[in-house]
């Protein structure tokens, strides 16, 4: 059994590595320890290496409000914006802010507001984007965004003061800096681990993935190092005690880059391996505190799945708030494999107020709830049946 003390020990020893942002040497070191620790355990780990358009953050980053009052918010850039530096003389964008209108974040999964910075010349030369809920968090532009300038993230309070502030006066004055940069390539590895069934021989593999990196401003206790452990704990109760079925167990890389390690490796599958693949479960986020969600798909397999949650919880004298979502979101790994009409669960306790924050740090209510899921997270894949496939979602 996994006890709360040895999940938030080893959560302390992974994020000790630092930032995982992808293809970062403190990506590449807590994959390391992480690969040390399965083959300890007496796993082979197999790594698929995942090359990317590189980028930086960089270390400047201002949003300031001068009129109708001067104010600095808290700001992050989102990841594969352009810095300011060729946008002005002295690096600065300078202009009146304006509503540009919502967009979509992870495809529609949650929806922000954007606001233009138009500059003497008359151009957008600038976005900043407004949280839908909570602190300022970095997330990576929508598809399609124009890189050649600047977008920054304020937090959702500050949102509606801008929009206040521009419906109140006609001229709202502000200021951007940024020196975020595209770099060459970035390179860090998806983690495999293959664990033989003590079934029969045809039976299908269920995946239990979810993601090991991180954004580049956090040590990302609860996004993901939470899933990343609880995914650890399962590898060594399956050493001694082997599934029925064959278990894949994939640490995803680039999950914060629009899932583009689990794209990667979703493509390289043949159409023979996504048909033996009976499921995916995706654990990203076990946060703090008793909210629990999940999204799965197809439909009926939500039914079993929220059915497996209420008897865990009742067995384990569990009071939850749930949350069911169907079809599942854009927003995490699993979306990879639903895109291919893999059955997919994602299972959170989703801690909004600690995504990509400085704040999301190793907490003993982190770690009570990696313990609580590791049991939930077996039985899901040991003893749940293969669910009946529906065709691949088409464009709505």
């Amino acid at each position: 059994m996994t006890t709360e003390a040895h999940a938030l020990s080893q959560l302390k020893a992974l994020v000790a590595h630092g930032p995982r942002f992808h293809g970062t040497e403190t990506m590449a070191a807590a994959a390391a320890w992480l690969e040390s620790e399965l083959v300890a355990m007496g796993h082979s780990v197999r790594r698929e290496p995942v090359s990317l358009p590189g980028w930086h953050p960089g270390t400047v980053r201002r949003v300031r409000v001068t009129a109708p009052v001067d104010r600095v918010l808290p700001a992050w850039p989102m990841l594969w914006s352009a810095g300011t530096g060729a946008a002005s003389v002295d690096g600065v964008v300078r202009g009146r802010l304006e509503v540009l209108g919502p967009e979509g974040i992870w495809g529609d999964s949650i929806v922000w507001q954007r606001f233009g910075v138009r500059d003497e010349a008359g151009r957008i030369a600038a976005v900043v984007h407004a949280r839908d809920d909570g602190p300022a968090a970095p997330q990576p532009l929508p598809a399609g965004s124009d890189d050649r300038i600047a977008h920054l993230a304020v937090g959702h309070l500050d949102g509606l003061q801008l929009a206040e502030w521009v419906a109140d006066h006609d001229d709202v004055r502000i200021e951007v800096e940024l020196d975020s940069e595209p770099r060459e390539r970035s390179v860090s590895d998806n983690l495999i681990v293959e664990v033989p069934g003590s079934g029969p021989v045809q039976a299908g593999t269920v995946v239990a993935c979810g993601h090991l990196d991180s954004f580049y401003n956090t040590l990302g206790a609860y996004d993901n190092g939470s899933g990343s452990i609880a995914l650890l704990e399962l590898a060594r109760i399956w050493v001694s005690e082997p599934p029925t079925r064959p278990v894949r167990i994939v640490w995803f890389t680039a999950e914060e880059w629009h899932l583009l390690g689990s794209r990667h490796h979703v493509e390289q599958l043949t159409d023979a391996d996504r048909d033996a693949i009976d499921f995916v479960l995706n654990i990203d986020g076990l946060g703090r505190g008793d909210l629990l969600e999940t999204f799965v798909g197809p439909e009926r397999f939500g039914f079993a799945v929220r059915d497996a949650v209420r008897a865990h919880a009742a067995a384990t004298a569990r009071t939850l708030t749930t949350v069911d979502r169907f079809p599942p979101t854009r927003g995490t790994d699993d979306a990879s494999f639903h895109a291919a009409g893999i059955p997919s669960v994602f299972l959170t306790f989703n801690d909004l107020h600690r995504l990509h924050q400085p704040e999301d740090l190793p907490d003993p209510g982190i770690a009570r709830n990696i313990a609580w899921t590791v049991p939930l997270a077996r039985s899901i894949v040991e003893t749940m049946p293969r669910p009946r496939r529906t065709a691949a979602p088409g464009l709505l």
